[in-house]
């Protein structure tokens, strides 16, 4: 049974996974190697939590003893005795590998997990005498408001391992888990892929007009191209390169001539005050007109057949990611609803509208 949790790194995802065990009532250490960012995390920790008192998720007393359930540990070594230990340290392989390595060592019986969104699991694994008991746990930012943990099986995870972290998520942390096998890009990540992909194959219908068709018929929080905004052109454009590479280059995730453009003209997003659109003082004031000028004359076709084709983009590649076994239907249609706060899954829109399944 797990009680104590680990944590390594304490960034912003490590901090918002320590404070979720935290507040879920396990008891966490967490561990950097970088002294600022340790000393950072009881400031992390007090404004998570304070937040969560003003929204009303949490009591002022339980607020007060999720902060005193976490403990920094300034060394590695003082994570011994962890019942499970999430690694949550920078996208860096070798980092990861060295990193179980030592964990390996110190924490022989624990579950060790890594939350890894873009890396091989498999690759993290080998670094473990016994990769049995790795597996990934992918949690969503912040993890504290994302329901969604992708649990990623490696070759060598032992079923007792992955029951006991699915029983984690779930009774645990009361999160909903789903079951992926270890993929380039896992689910969300690989399927929402045409979200962004489709939508600049289709901008000369306006970005404005497909986000509007995004947000009026298909129910999205937000459309694709404030979105890619939102998170950042540069990241968004990483990790389509990253899966373009992983997955032998195919050319539905070649990266977008008109993405890696505006990245290299600085035209980053909100950050930057310019994306595909332009903002002051972060809010939208209109489409980018450098942006626009980099899309052209091309095929001018309507808002609402740009995003059916969107759409029909998002429902291939989860029949690809249920036909290749990386996860079911279920689970696949549960993530993206979760991970991107859609109302419906690829396969519920699939199954409502036949004439968008592109096979």
């Amino acid at each position: 049974m797990i009680r104590r949790v680990a944590v390594v790194g304490a960034g912003t995802m490590g901090a918002g996974i320590a404070q979720l065990c935290a507040q879920s009532g396990f008891s966490v250490k967490v561990h950097d190697a970088v002294p600022a960012a340790l000393g950072a995390l009881p400031g992390r920790l007090r404004a998570g939590l304070e937040t969560g008192v003003l929204k009303g998720k949490l009591t002022t007393q339980q607020a007060e003893r999720a902060f005193h359930a976490v403990v920094a540990a300034p060394s590695l070594e003082e994570l011994s005795g962890a019942d499970l230990v999430i690694e949550a340290a920078p996208e860096d392989l070798k980092l990861k590998r060295e990193l179980f390595v030592r964990l390996d060592a110190l924490c022989p019986e624990a579950i060790l997990a890594t939350n890894t969104s873009s890396l091989s699991v498999a690759a993290i694994a080998e670094a473990a005498r016994n990769s049995r008991r790795v597996l990934g746990m992918h949690f969503f930012n912040p993890p504290v408001a994302m329901r969604l943990v992708e649990l990623v099986r490696g070759p060598k995870t032992s079923p007792e391992v992955f029951a006991a972290a699915w029983d984690f998520a779930l009774t645990g942390l009361r999160r909903t888990p789903v079951d992926v096998k270890d993929t380039p890009g896992f689910i969300v990540n690989r399927v929402m892929r045409p979200y962004y992909l489709e939508s600049q194959r289709r901008a000369a219908a306006g970005f404005a007009a497909v986000d509007q068709a995004a947000r009026r018929l298909g129910g999205a929080p937000m459309g694709p191209f404030e979105l890619m905004d939102l998170i950042g052109l540069d990241v968004n454009l990483a990790i389509t390169k990253s899966l373009y590479e992983a997955c032998g280059r195919p050319e539905r995730f070649r990266p977008p001539q008109l993405q890696q453009r505006l990245v290299e003209l600085g035209q980053l997003g909100r950050k930057a005050g310019n994306g595909f659109y332009s903002y002051r003082e972060g809010r939208p004031e209109g489409e980018n007109p450098r942006a626009l000028a980099l899309v052209g004359q091309g095929e001018r076709i309507s808002a609402e057949a740009a995003w059916r084709g969107i759409v029909a983009a998002l429902i291939a590649e989860a029949v690809l990611v249920r036909d290749e076994g990386v996860a079911g239907v279920a689970d696949i249609d549960t993530a993206v609803r979760l991970a991107m706060n859609f109302p419906k899954g690829p396969f519920q829109w699939r199954a409502e509208n036949p004439s968008l399944d592109a096979r």
